[in-house]
């Protein structure tokens, strides 16, 4: 069902100009000046998005699902007077039947072109710091380069996702020239950034990479690829459950203890700020500290745990849908950002949702398939 028909071009056009909005937002993240009127032009881009909804053709079971998305995002929305998981949502549905390849162009673009300029910025002292020196929660005192970016982390979580938004792109056009040179920028910026995080997932994107352009039917054409990708993610959310249920100074094992001084103090910190008794349906629970790091237990404490549920299962649907359509590339990505969901908050909630969750490009790309198209076939054309 169609409710305005006849405008599929104008309807696109549309979805375009809000991505437009997202972008620059995106881009105004990166740097230390603010947008005006960011708040107005989310609106805008979520009204656009709702009149490309309206435009759109969806089978009637796609229809009662919207229904009942819009009818939890506003119900979250109401409790939390946050409007994040609207604009989220609206994003993602309207995103049925464009042309995704002129959306990652815009994305990649943006990102890569924004994160050069910040970097200028900084480096010839426009705007931003080049460095900072403290203690990071290692037991040491050390400099780590951000240049203009907030964190260290931050500069090389940006730098992993313009190689990932490269290979969803790009596809298979890309050689094995490219994936040296970026092993070695991500060796070189590890330098700077001492982001242990950043300089692995970083590495597995091009790794997935190397695999998908010159060894896709060997690897990626299997079902254990895509069973390994799903283990990954069940083992990150049982572990982000024991990190808000388990006692750190009762119950921790040799294990977790170890698991705990590696990442930072990322379980403690989580159990400290967010315990899961403190959580609540629809609204924030537990202390809101800024120290939670991780992303799904920041989900769970901002817009309560039925949200995070239902996040968790579309995440899951996701990994199913790379291993339906086998999209490998989606799947090395979609593990990378759930691993860093997992390490950072920021990742999971930014008001310039495009600014570092490819979960919802991915989840983009997908709805952006017509019926009946192979996703490979359609993005490579």
């Amino acid at each position: 069902m169609q409710i305005i028909k006849r405008f599929d071009k104008a309807a696109n056009l549309i979805y375009y100009a809000a991505v437009l909005i997202h972008i620059l937002i995106m881009c105004e993240g990166f740097s230390v000046w603010e947008t005006p009127f960011r708040g107005r032009l989310l609106q805008i881009a979520c009204v656009l998005c709702c009149i490309k909804i309206l435009m759109t053709y969806y089978e009637k079971v796609e229809w009662a699902l919207i229904g009942i998305v819009g009818a939890l995002s506003i119900a979250s929305y109401v409790c939390t007077k946050e409007k994040y998981v609207v604009y989220v949502a609206v994003l993602i549905i309207a995103a049925r039947n464009v042309d995704m390849k002129v959306v990652l162009s815009l994305i990649f673009e943006g990102v890569l072109i924004s994160t050069v300029l910040i970097a200028i910025f900084a480096l010839t002292g426009l705007g931003g710091d080049i460095s900072e020196t403290r203690d990071f929660g290692r037991g040491i005192v050390e400099t780590r380069y951000m240049l203009g970016f907030s964190h260290a982390n931050n500069l090389h979580g940006t730098v992993w996702y313009i190689f990932a938004a490269m290979i969803l792109l790009y596809k298979k056009k890309i050689n094995w020239k490219i994936y040296a040179a970026a092993t070695v920028l991500n060796i070189v910026l590890y330098c700077f950034t001492h982001s242990k995080t950043g300089l692995l997932v970083a590495q597995i994107v091009i790794i997935g990479g190397v695999l998908y352009t010159y060894f896709d039917k060997q690897v990626f054409e299997k079902i254990w690829a895509y069973i390994t990708g799903a283990v990954v993610y069940i083992l990150i959310l049982i572990l982000t459950i024991v990190s808000v249920t388990v006692n750190p100074w009762d119950n921790y094992g040799k294990f977790l203890t170890r698991l705990n001084d590696i990442l930072t103090n990322r379980i403690k910190l989580s159990y400290e700020s967010a315990y899961i008794g403190d959580w609540n349906a629809l609204t924030m629970g537990g202390s809101h500290k800024d120290t939670i790091d991780n992303g799904f237990v920041a989900l769970a404490a901002e817009y309560g745990y039925i949200i995070l549920a239902v996040y968790a299962v579309f995440v899951g649907y996701l990994f199913y849908k790379t291993y339906k359509e086998k999209e490998g590339a989606a799947l090395v990505i979609l593990v990378t950002a759930v691993m860093y969901i997992f390490m950072e908050r920021s990742y999971m909630i930014n008001d310039a949702f495009l600014l570092s969750n490819l979960i919802y490009v991915i989840a983009m790309m997908f709805m952006g398939i017509k019926k009946g198209d192979n996703i490979q076939g359609e993005m490579q054309s």
